[in-house]
């Protein structure tokens, strides 16, 4: 219903959302009033402010919520990558105190997988996660350290810690992997509910200009907040999604050209 906000420029995105949920909004209070006028009572009155009152409150807590709640998760998924990278970085120096060849093609294959990370920029990923360049980089990568040779203790101690990590590196790939998928929160449905409800117990104001103008201006809040929770549940497609930053910095501090 929503996704296709994510194929759109974020200002977009956010004038489509709040231009809809206004007009909406504007339209269910005056059709409410015009049906309902006739059979208000003082009683009903009330009763309406009251419900207006509770429901914009609870709408607001639960957008509060909500974008915290987004917004830590977005966070898991930097520290996700960014612990991934370190990973990377560690295989690589193990690798280099191996110094042998089958070291090396392993150090060219995590090279590989940073490169393609970062020129797929998820898309790839998303559209085949399994078949993918930089998926099958990493595959090739730990084929690769399972067979490095160990003639001595030592070297069969190094190998373990290589394929500890290397298992690492790969749950990370595919927690980013399980976050490439567009997704609605099912919050964003019940919101809505909850503000057409609202709508109709505002009817029980009187509709002149300048209350249909502030009633306007809270449902440009709500909108921009609810494209906001949207687009942060989604934080690796959109157009607000998390680029390979930590990847980048392996790749511009030199490490592929040093460890090549």
């Amino acid at each position: 219903m929503f996704d296709f906000l994510l194929d759109l420029p974020s200002w977009v995105g956010v004038l489509i959302m709040t231009s809809s949920i206004a007009l909406l909004g504007l339209c269910t209070a005056i059709l409410s009033k015009r049906l309902l006028k006739s059979r208000i009572t003082k009683e009903h009155e009330k009763i309406g402010r009251l419900l207006f009152r509770v429901t914009a409150g609870l709408i607001a807590l639960l957008i509060s919520l909500s974008y915290a709640n987004e917004r830590v998760n977005q966070s898991k998924i930097i520290d996700s990558l960014e612990e991934e990278a370190s990973l990377i970085v560690n295989l690589m120096i193990g690798l280099e105190n191996l110094e042998s060849p089958e070291s090396e093609e392993v150090v060219e294959a995590l090279v590989d997988y940073v490169e393609l990370t970062i020129d797929e920029h998820w898309e790839n990923i998303d559209s085949n996660p399994f078949f993918s360049g930089a998926t099958s980089a990493l595959i090739g990568a730990n084929k690769l350290i399972y067979n490095l040779p160990a003639e001595t203790i030592q070297e069969e101690l190094q190998r373990n810690m290589l394929i500890r990590d290397a298992n690492q590196l790969t749950k990370l790939m595919q927690i980013r992997i399980y976050s490439e998928h567009s997704l609605v929160p099912y919050l964003i449905f019940i919101l809505i509910v909850a503000l057409i409800f609202m709508w109709v117990f505002f009817s029980i104001y009187k509709l002149d200009f300048v209350a249909l103008f502030f009633l306007s201006l809270y449902n440009i809040i709500i909108a921009i907040l609810i494209y906001f929770i949207f687009v942060l549940s989604n934080p690796l497609v959109g157009p607000l999604k998390i680029d390979a930053h930590s990847f980048n910095v392996i790749k511009t501090k030199g490490l592929e050209i040093e460890f090549k």
